[in-house]
């Protein structure tokens, strides 16, 4: 009850502005580090379901992808994204955590951006869009998806549709990592999620998406719980198309 009236008096006044305006924030979900099937993602999936949410899911390609693949397709509305080649952090020491690293060429990435690809193929699933793990966007990651012609989804950065690769971030991260993982606090989530609509709002930036950014395996109940109430709010729609993705299906 605490938390949908925090809720209600930290975004209602903002939402109401955008209404007054005859507008509709552009929100949209995405869950990352899935691996396999497991009570955790049939909860998300299940609130996805509920709430009639479109959902991208990134899962690691050595996982159960015909599983994933399997779960995720019941459920109307939710996608797989690629989410790295192994999950591995292969930075040195004192360096944010990333897969591809300075030194990498790009054939090496390309190589194993194929297996990844070929991995998600073996489960009938053709992703369009690349999550890279901890959001670390590595410039020769970046050639390699824009040769491969797939999106880019990172933390915090605008929309960019017509650039190479194509690129929609998520922005509202629902936990907190240090020292563990563990649920934001509805303060903080609220506030961020406030100054990110008015932002948008002030630069009448209407259509800048919004991306909410969940972990369903390191959520506690508090997290859940939160989550339960925020989406009926924030009412996430389907990932915004990506020009490449726009121009392919008009192919």
């Amino acid at each position: 009850m605490i938390d949908r009236l925090l809720i209600l008096a930290m975004l209602g006044p903002e939402l109401a502005l955008w209404r007054r305006a005859g507008r509709r924030p552009v929100v949209w979900w995405r869950d990352d580090d899935a691996r396999r099937t497991g009570p955790a993602l049939t909860l998300l999936l299940g609130m996805s379901a509920r709430y009639s949410v479109p959902l991208t899911v990134a899962a690691i390609p050595d996982g159960d992808l015909a599983a994933l693949a399997g779960a995720c397709g019941v459920t109307p509305g939710v996608e797989l994204a690629i989410h790295g080649f192994r999950h591995e952090n292969r930075a040195a020491p004192g360096r944010p955590s990333g897969e591809v690293v300075d030194g990498d060429s790009l054939a090496e990435v390309l190589a194993s951006l194929d297996t990844a690809l070929a991995a998600f193929a073996k489960a009938g699933v053709r992703p369009s869009l690349f999550v890279p793990p901890w959001n670390n966007v590595h410039r020769t990651l970046e050639t390699a998806l824009a040769v491969r012609g797939l999106g880019l989804s990172g933390y915090d950065g605008m929309l960019a549709p017509e650039a190479l690769p194509p690129r929609v971030d998520a922005h509202l991260d629902i936990m907190r990592w240090k020292p563990t993982a563990r649920f934001r606090g509805a303060r903080r989530f609220l506030d961020r999620a406030r100054r990110l609509l008015a932002e948008r709002r002030r630069k009448r930036a209407w259509n800048e998406p919004i991306g909410l950014l969940t972990h369903h395996l390191d959520h506690d109940e508090a997290a859940w719980r939160f989550l339960a109430l925020i989406l009926p709010v924030l009412q996430p729609q389907a990932r915004p198309l990506l020009s490449a993705e726009v121009a392919s299906q008009a192919a």
